[in-house]
């Protein structure tokens, strides 16, 4: 153990439960001493006891007068213990903080609160001591959920105020004996409801209620800047839940401190205190909170010490104990950070409608918080600045991507790794939909290795890492390395595009993990505060203790070292994220994530709808994490997350990274970042990541761990032979001097659609059959249907019979591979076929595998040939289903505007950027394509199953590929499809013309430029036309997909009509929404 702890005394290592118990025990035992007398034990030790502790209680003047003797201050100082961070006030040194306030000018509201919150047994309770409190610790401990409490306001008072801090601070069972022993004689000396009085005031006027503010007078003028006999209801609900947790106040936890307000009102109804009407118009009640005195600096930073100091030592010594703590805070580092980020927010407030911003900086080597800016203005209600952003949690967007490929590279994955960033449909358990993720740009990039992916930031190949190893294990990974809020049971496939909230705080003391080659620094978590599976250390933020007396109780030597990554597995992540080669592709060779002269690993992260933008980024000394984003509030006056306008992080938080990393490193030396054993290095293919060969395209060098160097050759790079003059496959009987070695580029089947709309040339599929035997040059021979081809319907046999002493021929069909029985087709045929229709089979009716044959009779022999095929009439089953809007679905007929039908969905221009159509396509054999269109018009088509299509809706009309750059017409064939595209002139401009022939189906697209430079769109197809002029939306369309398979088979989808409105479209009433 690295940490050297200095204590005055070591605490005993007792179960609590068994404290507890024999305190109850005690505590029941010393009240029937009091309450019985020297009668039945006057002879035993417990009456000695009780009457030595009960010697110690003081007068009622002296226990008031010791309500301003009990406190000492506690200063929080910055790391050179120069500089005073905060100061918890003793009462005689200000003694505006304690006014002591009569009982009856307390209001009696804020007294029944106190008693139905902390002890409804007050006025009733035998000695002082909340029965029902003990009762439900006694039943606790007997079954091993004690969860502390029990103690009554007359308990609370004795240990806070008369009971000196040495007495409290005493870890032994005589502590709680006389604790309640006290208890009992206070309540034997001030009998009856009079006396009770007496202790509820003392009580009010003692109890500490943060900010400084001892008794309930200091409190009222500390939160509302009013007397105490001047509150509300409302306002009374909300201080006394502060006397058992000052920490969420109204300043520093405006909301929690709202929900235990309302919590405090519904105990005052439920126990008879106030009528349902009245709970309810105090929970209505706006509240204004008034400035905090005292002000700290770096608050959010102080607070967040403070609570680590409770943790450790206790409330008692915290606010009361005198201690003297060095914290791990460079002022010069907190207020360059707070600048930086409030002038660069200033900066681009009006662009990207940013407000906010939070900052957290560690020390590597010291896993030290050295600066932590919570919010851009503390006292700003319009962001709520009191809310520590760095604790908040928040969705990181692409900046968790890191935790998904390091659990790929200590899984055997390597940076070379290749992944098709192409449109994909994820399966989704969870949804009756795919998860069909989009990068950030829009674009699909086809293979990358996974540097270039990561580096890069692209959305899709991230995704398809999750799926690879899994997001149970990416969650495990994520967790030791320091992310505690991914606490859900499972999570999906948008986990890898950073979906689960985490912290500012977690992330950047994970990402400190990379820094330091995968060894978590930092300080032991208390075993209370300790998760199974979750990191075992904190970032450092105490250097010293002292207590009252300058006793040194603690000090910071080095920190805590746990291997969390093999050192190799954690420096490729640091290798790839400050490659600025390979992320100049997707952010520019000059990005913020650039440090001047200086290496430096960076990550940014964008969530949906640019609500929160991030930086995380290292070097060898410091790690940095930066959040941007924008706090507004709704109509009732609640805070809510709200959208900045097209923020990315690395525009919004990657320059307040970038300033603070400049200054934090402006006098420290160059250090570049340790490489571990166990690293090689290799040359691979660029597109395959695999070993090059001599066909191979770009080549790069990458990094390995020693045992992950690919030994598989390039296989996507694949040379084909081709005959120059039919430009089909060549065979062995081509003439030589016609053959040429071309290159094509083969991607795996997931890579089909994107593929063909890249117009990606791909190498032919028929054969040079003009030279040598084959069989389309047999003098006996089936052409078509090829070998176990798909057919269906009417089928025409095409072949040759054309032997040198035919005397007829004849085609049959029969069942199964070798068939027992044979069926003839049609007739005896006595004409030579040459490449023609041998003859017409009509299918209808059979399923299944079934063989042809063709007999044909030469010269007095039979000579016989047969192809295998599959017979397929049956339709796939088809269903088509849509992405749902981001806000709105209307269910009811009720707007005057479009005539929307139940189910029907509205998508909102800005807010909807695309619906996604996705056609649910099986068959009993084999599928074909999807085809998908709106109002009867194409709109794309997908061979991948799950079939889908992303319907852009920033014009709200189909999607058109069109080029003008053509100088003579063009001619090409995909599948059974033929496409000519040309441009001529016309009388009003340019036209482009592209006509798609599929047997006797015809679809012509046109494209006109008119002469000011306008576009004009019509499509013609079998299922209807559509015209538009750019920029023009129609408020309703219809959509549906034709799904067809092998054998010609189709089936037509549902039709989904949906609206496409302006983003300020708002549902009528009557109408239901879905959030």
């Amino acid at each position: 153990m690295n940490w050297r702890v200095i204590r005055r005394q070591k605490r005993k290592q007792t179960s609590g439960g068994l404290i507890a118990l024999r305190f109850i025990l005690i505590a029941s035992f010393v009240a029937v001493i009091g309450l019985v007398g020297s009668v039945a034990l006057a002879a035993g030790a417990g009456l000695s006891l009780y009457a030595s502790y009960a010697k110690e209680l003081p007068s009622a003047e002296e226990i008031q007068r010791a309500s301003t003797e009990t406190f000492e201050t506690t200063r929080l100082y910055d790391r050179t213990g120069q500089h005073v961070l905060y100061e918890i006030i003793s009462p005689d040194q200000d003694k505006g903080r304690r006014t002591w306030m009569p009982l009856d000018q307390i209001p009696q509201h804020l007294r029944d609160a106190t008693i139905a919150m902390e002890d409804k047994t007050f006025y009733t309770n035998i000695g002082g001591i909340n029965w029902e409190g003990l009762a439900r610790a006694v039943r606790g401990v007997l079954t091993d959920d004690y969860a502390g409490g029990g103690s009554s306001i007359t308990m609370q008072l004795v240990r806070n105020v008369i009971m000196t801090f040495e007495q409290r601070a005493e870890q032994s069972y005589l502590r709680k004996i006389r604790e309640a022993v006290l208890s009992v004689e206070l309540t034997r000396r001030f009998p009856g409801k009079e006396g009770r009085d007496t202790i509820l005031e003392w009580y009010l006027n003692n109890i500490f209620y943060g900010y400084s503010a001892y008794g309930v007078e200091a409190a009222a003028q500390t939160y509302f800047n009013k007397s105490v006999n001047e509150l509300t209801l409302a306002e009374s609900a909300m201080l006394v839940p502060l006397g058992q947790s000052p920490a969420l106040n109204p300043f520093d936890a405006p909301e929690e401190a709202k929900k235990r307000q309302e919590l405090v009102l519904d105990q005052l109804y439920l126990q008879g205190y106030i009528t349902a009407e009245e709970a309810w118009e105090a929970k209505q009640e706006p509240f204004v909170i008034a400035p905090p005195q005292n002000a700290p600096v770096a608050p959010h930073y102080v607070w967040y010490v403070r609570d680590r100091l409770v943790a450790e030592y206790g409330a008692e010594a915290v606010y009361g104990g005198g201690l003297q703590v060095i914290t791990s805070i460079d002022l010069e580092a907190q207020a360059e950070a707070e600048r930086i980020a409030r002038e660069h927010v200033a900066s681009i407030a009006e662009t990207y409608q940013a407000n906010n911003a939070a900052v957290v900086v560690i020390n590597n080597r010291t896993s030290e918080i050295v600066a932590m800016v919570g919010s851009l203005d503390y006292y700003d209600r319009n962001i709520d600045g009191q809310v520590n952003m760095a604790l908040a949690p928040l969705q990181p967007g692409s900046s968790f991507k890191p935790f998904s490929y390091v659990t790929a590279f200590d899984q055997g994955y390597t940076t070379a790794q290749m992944v098709m960033d192409v449109r994909t449909a994820f399966p989704d358990p969870a949804s009756t939909l795919p998860y069909v993720p989009e990068n950030y740009s829009r674009n699909y990039h086809g293979p990358v290795l996974l540097r270039q992916a990561l580096a890069c930031s692209y959305n899709i190949p991230a995704v398809a890492v999750m799926e690879l190893v899994g997001s149970d294990a990416v969650v495990r990974t994520a967790r030791a390395m320091g992310i505690e809020t991914l606490n859900a049971a499972s999570y999906n496939l948008s986990l890898a595009l950073g979906s689960a909230e985490v912290r500012l705080i977690d992330m950047t003391y994970a990402y400190s993990v990379f820094a330091n080659n995968g060894t978590m620094l930092g300080v032991p978590k208390l075993p209370e505060q300790f998760k199974e599976g979750n990191r075992r250390l904190d970032p450092a933020v105490i250097r010293q203790v002292f207590d009252a007396k300058g006793q040194e109780l603690f000090r910071l030597i080095e920190p805590e070292r746990e291997p969390v990554l093999r050192p190799e597995v954690a420096y490729l992540i640091t290798d790839v994220l400050s490659d600025n080669n390979a992320r100049t592709p997707g952010f520019g060779a000059e990005s913020s994530m650039v440090l001047k002269e200086r290496p430096a690993a960076a990550k940014t992260g964008t969530t949906n709808d640019y609500i929160d933008g991030w930086t995380m980024g290292y070097t060898p000394q410091y790690t940095v994490g930066v959040w941007v984003g924008r706090m507004d509030h709704d109509a009732a006056g609640r805070s809510v997350r709200g959208r900045m306008v097209n923020g990315p992080g690395v525009r919004v938080a990657g320059p307040i990274w970038n300033g603070v990393m400049e200054h934090l490193h402006r006098d420290l030396p160059v250090e570049g970042f340790e490489r571990p054993a166990g690293l090689v290095t290799a040359v691979v293919d660029s597109a395959s990541g695999k070993l090059p060969t001599e066909h191979s395209g770009r080549r790069v060098q990458e990094l390995f761990i020693e045992g992950t160097v690919p030994t598989e050759r390039d296989d996507i790079h694949i040379p084909f032979r081709i005959a120059r003059s039919t430009g089909k496959l060549a065979t062995s009987h081509t003439p030589p001097e016609d053959v040429e070695t071309v290159v094509y580029a083969i991607y795996p089947p997931e890579a089909d659609d994107w593929v063909r709309d890249s117009n990606i040339a791909q190498p032919p599929t028929e054969f040079d059959d003009r030279f040598g035997p084959n069989s389309a040059s047999a003098d006996v021979a089936i052409i078509r249907p090829s070998p176990f081809g798909v057919v269906g319907g009417m089928v025409s046999i095409m072949g040759n019979a054309r032997a040198g002493g035919q005397e007829r021929y004849w085609v049959e069909f029969g069942q199964g591979m070798s068939p027992g029985t044979w069926t003839p087709i049609g007739p005896e045929h006595g004409e030579r076929i040459e490449n023609g229709v041998l003859e017409t089979w009509d299918t209808r009716g059979i399923t299944g595998l079934f063989t042809l044959r063709l007999n044909v009779v030469d010269g007095g022999q039979l000579r016989q040939t047969t192809v295998s095929v599959l017979v397929d009439n049956e339709p796939p089953q088809a269903r088509l289903d849509l992405s749902t809007p981001y806000r709105i679905t209307v269910k009811r007929q009720q707007d005057p505007t479009y005539e929307m039908q139940e189910r029907d969905y509205v998508y909102r221009s800005g807010e909807d950027e695309w619906i996604n159509i996705t056609a649910d396509a099986l068959d009993n054999t084999q599928m074909s394509h999807v085809e998908f269109f709106m109002n009867g018009v194409p709109l794309g088509r997908s061979t991948v199953a799950p079939y889908s299509l992303r319907w852009d809706l920033k014009t709200g009309t189909p999607r058109v590929n069109y080029t003008f750059d053509l100088p003579a017409p063009v001619e090409r064939v995909e599948g059974d499809t033929l496409i000519r595209e040309e441009v001529r002139p016309v009388d009003n401009g340019l036209l482009f013309e592209r006509t798609e022939t599929q047997g006797d189906q015809v679809t012509r697209t046109q494209v006109l430029r008119s002469a000011d430079g306008r576009l004009s769109y019509r499509i013609e197809s079998p299922q209807g036309s559509v015209s538009w002029e750019e920029g023009d939306s129609r408020a309703s369309h219809t959509i549906f997909a034709i799904a067809y398979d092998a054998a010609g088979n189709q089936t037509m989808t549902q039709t989904m009509k949906v609206y496409v409105a302006s983003k300020d479209w708002e549902p009528p009433e009557a109408a239901e929404t879905s959030n």
